[in-house]
């Protein structure tokens, strides 16, 4: 990591703990997106640990920075399951408080049941597919298909990977009703339309073998 980078990374982590950085800010959008990295979408407002472009710093761990009902939307995509469940818990929370009621929140992320479903289906097309863009991606091309699921579990910074179940029972706990499993680039709610980026960096096919999405709604 060179020096600058370094720094920012120092900066930013100061930020996250400062209480000055927690005022209730006025979005200039009801639409609110978490851990955007490269993903801008306009008409959102985008949010990351370590913002690049037009993106705002937010550390999605602690109280989030908005009023009450500030927002009609959030959307989160493979993001969650680089933090601690506890924190994951938190974020849920802090999302159904900032949504209006009737708001909507998507969240993208691995799922330990399509991994399941690879390691059981070793030798199919799709756990085909899936070794070989592993294989070009770690540059290993001796590389096997429990070394790919392994990297989801102990590489990549992941925390805590969800089954199904688990992640709509956290959203359930948090006080959303209305919870829908769907595909990654599957939309449930027009709000999200094309909102997905993971699969335009690993391909639409690597993203739909790998992970899930989840809408779920503040009543």
């Amino acid at each position: 990591m060179n020096l600058r980078k370094s720094v920012r990374k120092r900066v930013y982590k100061l930020r996250s703990l400062l209480p000055i950085f927690k005022k209730n800010v006025v979005p200039h959008t009801p639409r609110l997106h978490l851990a955007c990295g490269n993903n801008f979408l306009p008409g959102w407002l985008n949010t990351d640990f370590y913002p690049e472009g037009g993106a705002i710093f937010m550390d999605f761990t602690r109280i989030f920075p908005f009023a009450t009902a500030s927002f009609d939307a959030a959307f989160c995509e493979h993001s969650i399951e680089h933090i601690v469940k506890s924190d994951a818990k938190f974020m849920c929370a802090e999302v159904y408080r900032v949504l209006k009621p009737g708001g909507r929140f998507r969240v993208v992320t691995p799922s330990i049941e399509k991994f399941a479903k690879l390691a059981l289906s070793n030798g199919s097309d799709t756990s085909r597919q899936y070794l070989e863009w592993f294989r070009k991606w770690s540059n290993d091309p001796g590389a096997s298909l429990a070394d790919a699921l392994n990297a989801w579990f102990f590489k990549h910074g992941h925390r805590h990977l969800f089954t199904n179940t688990e992640l709509s029972d956290l959203l359930q706990q948090a006080g959303f009703q209305n919870i829908r499993i769907l595909e990654p680039e599957e939309y449930g709610d027009p709000v999200f339309s094309g909102v997905d980026g993971h699969g335009k960096v690993v391909g639409s096919h690597i993203n739909s073998a790998e992970a899930m999405a989840i809408e779920a709604q503040k009543m």
